[in-house]
């Protein structure tokens, strides 16, 4: 019964004063129960992201660029964790207009219509095994966003092959939009060919 209700009996049956009366009203905590402290909420961490996106800006041109020869960064493969990222992990900003995959005479040729990059050319490729994509002068400048490869965890290192080292550029790599990485172009040489660079990725 509604504690008002009991109150209002209790005082047409007793006659007290309404101020006497209200010594009897029931405290709502006694009608609805006792209420149960609140819980504490457990504080979330930062949502993982469902992708990492990682782009690659020239940062430094190579020396090859610098001195204004028609030949720019050659890229003969890309590797994320090990594994030769795949045409759908891979988006190119700028296309290499010098070419989009070439390979030597008398060894492995391209296959397809893929770039270079990650053409499907033997593991660990020899000089005369390589296939690459190329851009040429007037390209990959500072600032150039050349690619993108978007992962569907983080990365914790990326290798590039590179046909040699005065086809390295300087690097800033971003993942989701925050830079994690700045390196600097590689020496105005042409051996070893091709070369591997490590990009380990905090």
């Amino acid at each position: 019964m509604d504690p008002k209700v009991i109150a209002i009996l209790v005082l047409m049956i007793c006659g007290c004063s309404s101020s006497v009366g209200a010594f009897f009203l029931i405290p709502s905590e006694a009608a609805t129960g006792p209420t149960r402290p609140t819980r504490p909420t457990r504080p979330t961490g930062p949502t993982r992201p469902t992708e990492y996106v990682y782009e690659f800006i020239i940062k430094e041109e190579t020396e090859r660029q610098r001195t204004h020869n028609d030949w720019n960064v050659h890229i003969t493969d890309v590797r994320a964790d090990g594994v030769r990222v795949t045409s759908n992990q891979l988006e190119m900003h700028e296309e290499p207009e010098h070419a989009k995959c070439n390979s030597k005479p008398g060894g492995y040729e391209c296959e397809g219509d893929n770039y270079g990059i990650n053409d499907p050319e033997p593991a660990d490729a020899e000089y005369a095994d390589a296939s690459w994509s190329a851009w040429k002068e007037g390209q990959a400048v500072t600032g150039t966003k050349l690619l993108t490869i978007t992962m569907p965890s983080k990365v914790a290192k990326f290798e590039m092959d590179f046909f040699r080292p005065k086809y390295i550029p300087g690097w800033t790599i971003k993942e989701n939009g925050t830079e994690v990485l700045s390196t600097s172009k590689g020496a105005n040489k042409n051996i070893p060919s091709p070369i591997t660079v490590e990009y380990t990725i905090p």
